[in-house]
């Protein structure tokens, strides 16, 4: 029992210091940056920063909950493109090209209907992704993997190849701003980050999934349903793409068969980041918060420090192997 406890409290001890450290990383990037160049800090920068980590905090609220589990979902960038597509599809049918006069009861119907089927859409392909993995028992990046291919051709196919512009019909979501200070989907990442901490942190679904990610066959034989569990947790992140989806297109004006393809490893590149294990039943919602400001500060940093944007690709990818690397060690003698 006492051994027990000290392995609880050793394990409780290394998730605070990883989450220190990553504050730490954070302030000293924000330092740096503000040194070389004092418009860092402006308030509309950091305004700036938050919308623009808006998207993939809340992709990565989907897939690190799911990660907790012990699952991975690599098709989130694929998913999220297809849905666009979809979305921009029915507009352009229904509405016709932008620029063409319609009323104002055919515009609400018609983006009504399309953000309805995007929900369903992203409801269905995590059901469907949750249900292959569960029954095949294959390892959930090997499956993933393959829907990943699937939904890129699905996309192809729904827009030809070519980029559906929505222009002007559906920009509220995306682009609006609350008293014309805060931009919406802030908001929308604030309230993802909150219900992620208190599903994880006070719901038993939460628990479970700290459980199934732990062990897996030990939670199947304590009486957790791990199949349904699993699922619910594919359907999660399926949800969070959906949102993820009409936020982006809303923002951008536009969809092509790419449109969201980035977003599937930069989330799950802040969540390991964060802390959350690959292997499952470690992390929690102030991991995944700090891991996307983390990715989203490098970004903001080499621009305005002027360095080659594409050298954020070249530091995430480092930092995403020390990041794993120190989880590894850390986790062995906690």
């Amino acid at each position: 029992m006492k051994t027990t406890t000290v392995a609880a409290f050793g394990k409780r001890q290394t998730r605070a210091t990883q989450s220190w450290a990553l504050i730490v990383v954070i302030v000293a990037i924000c330092v740096v940056t503000a040194s070389v160049n004092p418009r860092f800090l402006r308030i509309q920068n950091i305004i700036n920063i938050f919308q623009q980590i808006s998207i993939l905090g809340i992709v990565a609220c989907g897939v690190g909950m799911l990660l907790v589990a012990g699952q991975i979902d690599i098709s989130v960038g694929s998913q999220i493109s297809l849905m666009t597509l979809v979305m921009a599809t029915i507009i352009q049918k229904k509405l016709g090209d932008p620029g063409t006069s319609t009323q104002a009861w055919q515009a609400a119907m018609a983006i009504s209907l399309a953000v309805g089927v995007t929900v369903l859409l992203g409801f269905a392909m995590g059901l469907l992704n949750g249900i292959v993995v569960v029954k095949s028992r294959v390892a959930s990046f090997i499956i993933t993997l393959g829907f990943m291919t699937a939904y890129h051709g699905a996309a192809l196919v729904t827009g030809s190849g070519n980029n559906i512009p929505i222009s002007g019909r559906f920009e509220l979501l995306g682009r609006g701003r609350i008293f014309d200070i805060i931009p919406i989907p802030i908001l929308f990442f604030l309230g993802a980050i909150i219900i992620a901490f208190v599903v994880l942190k006070y719901f038993r679904y939460g628990r479970f999934l700290y459980a199934i990610g732990g062990n897996r066959k030990a939670a199947y034989v304590s009486g957790i349903n791990t199949n349904r569990i699993t699922i619910i947790a594919f359907i999660v992140v399926g949800l969070c793409n959906a949102l993820a989806a009409l936020i982006l297109i809303s923002r951008v004006g536009a969809a092509t068969a790419t449109t969201g393809d980035s977003y599937g490893l930069d989330a799950l590149a802040a969540v390991i980041v964060g802390g959350v294990a690959l292997s499952g039943g470690k992390g929690n919602a102030l991991n995944i918060f700090l891991g996307v400001m983390l990715i989203g500060l490098i970004s903001n940093a080499l621009i305005i420090m002027t360095i080659d944007p594409y050298m954020r690709d070249v530091i995430i990818g480092c930092i995403i192997i020390i990041a794993v690397t120190i989880s590894q060690f850390t986790g062995e003698h906690a």
